[in-house]
């Protein structure tokens, strides 16, 4: 297999999509408006989704399929009906171009003489067309994003940690750290509202991607090539020719139980486990830096993100160290931010989407023939649903989805990794017991949050 540093990518890919939600919106949202309070919360909510993608990605270096295909083999009285909650979930994708589309128009107030909701829209349509050309002219389309979101990655970093390190935020981080390390300091605050337990259950699903957005992670390892996805088709971009039209996933793929192929699949596990530990590990650090900054700049102010100003009041975490050319960097970087998740999630969707389709019935058509058929039906609904709601509302019903996605299809992960594939597949690749211990670990924590909410809603 290649060196285990030539194979990361889609870490950073995953890490870069979830900093246009939980890092940019919400945790820094709930830092300005209820200061230390859900602090605690973050960390954990962080890191615990490792289990999962652990387990998305395991299933495809195993197989070399994507993970719908798994699911589609436990039958389809489970798959259909989680499969349209899934088309359901995705339906709101725009939300994230148009809080892209607030940030743009902050900076360049233009059109003249729009209001903050046609401001608005008029950027997030000239986002969602403008990279749209990314699955257009890539030569590979996995390897422009990655390329894309690595640089987005390293940029928002290091603003954040240079932005931090600025008096107004120093002073305050002993404080902010103590209640970040320690889960015990979730309190519920005084001023609390109802009406912002969706957003709570949105921040602690988007604490990394979310529900079915974990599931892109299986994708995007297909297309890096990990384990046996290295023998399956990558999907070009449209303008570029590609003779491959056979049907994906018609052969299974199998390996002999053997001492080298264990050696090697140890070799993956080891890749699998740093680029999934990598990931959350990039999120934690910069949705911790962005709620600090929050708690030290917006919470003494008393403002917040929401409404047509989503990623715009933000731009204080730059503009308080840089002043001017600070709020200009920042704007950019939220913009690209946002619009880095959508293009990201509208080519994840679309596999996800295409892998389904194939599998229950593929009319003789190739897995790229349904990924363009489904990116250009999510393109679509994008430019129209971005007019139904403020970006946080449609982004929110993602997030509140997400949390009862886990509860869902994390039992389902279990048993084909734990208890399928080991009756296909060598011994070896059987995961250990500690392991299927954190995976239920993981569902039982958003269980809880899921009949939380519902308590609080209902």
């Amino acid at each position: 297999m290649p060196g285990l540093w030539a194979m990361l990518g889609p870490a950073f890919v995953w890490a870069a999509i979830a900093q246009g939600s939980g890092e940019l919106i919400w945790w820094p949202y709930f830092s300005a408006k209820y200061g230390l309070a859900f602090v605690g919360l973050l960390l954990p909510a962080s890191m615990i989704q490792f289990f999962v993608n652990r387990e998305v990605s395991r299933y495809t270096a195993i197989t070399g399929k994507g993970i719908w295909s798994g699911f589609l083999s436990l039958g389809k009285y489970f798959t259909y009906p989680l499969f349209l909650l899934c088309f359901i979930n995705f339906l709101w994708l725009g939300g994230y171009a148009s809080a892209g589309g607030t940030a743009l128009f902050e900076l360049t107030s233009f059109p003249a003489g729009f209001t903050d909701r046609g401001g608005t829209l008029f950027w997030s349509y000239v986002l969602i067309i403008g990279f749209s050309g990314i699955f257009l002219f890539s030569k590979i389309i996995y390897k422009s994003l990655e390329n894309f979101m690595k640089i987005v990655s390293a940029v928002t970093i290091f603003g954040l940690i240079f932005s931090s390190l600025q008096p107004q935020v120093r002073v305050t981080a002993g404080e902010f750290f103590k209640s970040f390390f320690n889960p015990t300091s979730v309190r519920w605050p005084n001023t609390w509202e109802t009406s912002d337990s969706s957003h709570l259950v949105t921040a602690i699903a988007f604490a990394g991607m979310g529900g079915f957005l974990n599931l892109l992670y299986s994708y995007w390892m297909k297309d890096k090539g990990v384990g046996m996805a290295k023998y399956t088709a990558k999907i070009k971009g449209l303008l570029v020719k590609d003779k491959n039209l056979i049907v994906d996933g018609e052969k299974d793929l199998v390996f002999a139980d053997n001492k080298q192929n264990k050696i090697r699949w140890n070799k993956w596990l080891t890749f699998l486990n740093f680029d999934s530990f990598l990931a959350v590990t990039i999120n934690a650090i910069t949705a911790g830096l962005t709620t600090l900054l929050a708690y030290a700049i917006l919470f003494p102010q008393g403002i917040f993100p929401t409404g047509w100003k989503i990623t715009v009041v933000q731009a204080q975490f730059f503009e308080s160290s840089l002043g001017y050319w600070g709020r200009i960097l920042f704007l950019l970087v939220a913009s690209a931010f946002m619009i880095d998740t959508w293009v990201g999630l509208v080519d994840g969707v679309a596999r996800q989407f295409a892998d389904f389709v194939v599998k229950v019935k593929s009319f003789g058509k190739s897995f790229r023939f349904w990924y363009y058929l489904w990116l250009l039906f999510l393109i679509l609904t994008s430019l129209v649903t971005i007019t139904f709601a403020q970006p946080g509302v449609l982004i929110t019903i993602v997030g509140v989805i997400s949390i009862f996605a886990f509860v869902f299809y994390i039992p389902a992960l279990w048993y084909l990794n734990y208890i399928k594939l080991p009756k296909i597949y060598p011994k070896f690749i059987k995961p250990k017991k500690w392991e299927s211990v954190t995976l239920w670990g993981t569902w039982l924590f958003y269980t809880l949050v899921a009949i939380g909410y519902l308590v609080i809603v209902f």
